[in-house]
């Protein structure tokens, strides 16, 4: 049998003899966000008027590709991201890409079993000395998975060397270079993820949070500002773990002070720096997203805090973390997984944030604390999961209440000029009487 060096020179094709093993009713999975070979995506797009029916799947892109943003693209390509970010957002509302809400626990599963996958299209490192091609901080979380699948009948690995490899068990984040039918070698610097600052509104949340959080806990923090804010409070703490689907710039220097023990993840979101540190620090694990986002093995971590944000929640706690109303806005992510798991961990305790108000279209000032959620609304998590709502007003402790109790509690975190045409509104429900309110 040849050694996988010679199958490696064997295999080795052209970007555009890659792009010509697609065929009309291929459906192909391509990693997410930086390790999303997206020079692959431009050459197929260039043979657009000789394909229909392409099924196109991947989770959050980071970097522009010709076909997300071509209108005519959908006469021959059907695109659908996990989880929508801001270009992808974009492109479905131009009615190009397809929004999906599925928890990332099932993220895999849609493209597989709904959508019949059969060929994996991705970005890895080149193959070490035993001919393994690490499957990088971004791939290892989905890839492995799907090309484990009997369902994956065609596999291209696009080699980069500027990819950071994952850290984790070997046989989990990596692919022998002899399981992929053609192989392609594209060595280009991958793109950073822009992560946003933290606000005064953030501080306010996190100062909230924080006297809750314990020495020793294992903490799920999402992305954005308040998970940065998050994680610049935990300085005040000792032995604590990070369990989550996303690793930040602000957890690198959490870890190097000793105050953050070890990071199991599911993949990173920020810049360069993060990338390094997953590929290099023994502390960091990637895991798989199966494995990461299962509610069950999520509550068999004790001490679990999961912090996650929303954007509306109504007086019972269902909450709307993914839309606007009728338009959706990202997906569900892992916010059901870990707000679930929480309930189940020993010691958990779950957080969900939002702001009290937003201004509407017209600049009109509207609550996010509202009575029943508005016609058409779109729920994320129901309200028999959620333990503590916050908003800049303070925190409410809902979980396994009544319903007058979490009316109450949650009528109190609203912003206060909307409280009493909130209160008025409930009590014309019938849910609740005005001398419930009287404690």
């Amino acid at each position: 049998m040849a050694n996988w060096q010679d199958y490696y020179k064997e295999h080795l094709v052209t970007m555009e003899e890659a792009a010509k093993q697609i065929h009309d009713g291929d459906n192909i999975w391509l990693g997410q966000t930086t390790g999303i070979p997206y020079n692959f995506l431009n050459k197929l797009h260039d043979r657009q008027n000789e394909l229909k029916n392409v099924g196109v799947f991947y989770n959050f892109s980071t970097d522009f590709f010709d076909m997300l943003f071509d209108p005519t693209s959908t006469e021959h390509f059907n695109l659908m991201s996990i989880f929508s970010g801001p270009l992808d957002r974009a492109s479905a509302q131009m009615g190009i890409a397809k929004y999906n809400s599925n928890s990332y626990e099932h993220a895999l599963r849609g493209p597989l079993e709904v959508y019949g996958a059969n060929t994996l299209v991705i970005e890895v490192c080149p193959p070490d000395e035993n001919g393994y091609c690490n499957t990088n901080v971004l791939g290892a979380p989905t890839n492995c998975v799907m090309n484990e699948s009997p369902q994956i009948k065609k596999r291209i690995a696009v080699t980069n060397k500027y990819q950071y490899p994952a850290q984790g068990d070997y046989n989990t984040i990596n692919i022998p270079v002899t399981q992929f039918d053609f192989i392609v070698e594209d060595d280009h610097e991958i793109s950073f993820i822009p992560v946003s600052d933290p606000t005064a509104f953030d501080k306010t949340i996190a100062d909230y949070i924080m006297p809750y959080v314990k020495d020793g806990d294992t903490v799920q923090i999402g992305m954005g500002g308040l998970g940065e804010q998050i994680t610049k409070e935990l300085y005040t703490k000792k032995n604590i773990k990070i369990y989550t689907e996303i690793t930040v710039d602000s957890m690198v220097p959490l870890v190097e002070s000793g105050v953050v023990v070890e990071v199991i993840t599911a993949g990173a979101y920020g810049s360069l720096k993060v990338f390094d540190f997953m590929s290099t620090s023994d502390k960091v694990t990637t895991k798989n997203i199966n494995f990461m986002l299962d509610p069950m093995v999520i509550g068999q971590q004790d001490n679990l805090v999961a912090i996650n944000c929303t954007f509306m929640v109504d007086l019972l706690g269902q909450a709307c973390s993914e839309a606007q109303g009728l338009k959706q806005y990202s997906g569900v992510g892992g916010s059901f997984s870990y707000l679930y798991g929480a309930t189940r961990s020993k010691g958990g305790r779950s957080f969900l944030c939002l702001r009290s108000t937003y201004k509407d279209t017209n600049g009109v000032i509207q609550t996010n604390i509202v009575p029943w959620l508005p016609e058409g609304s779109i729920v994320t998590t129901p309200k028999y999961i959620h333990m503590y709502i916050v908003t800049e007003f303070g925190v409410a402790n809902i979980f396994l209440k009544s319903n007058i109790d979490r009316i109450k509690a949650m009528l109190k975190i609203a912003n206060p000029d909307f409280q009493p045409k909130i209160k008025e509104q409930i009590i014309s429900s019938g849910m609740i009487k005005e001398e419930d309110f009287i404690d």
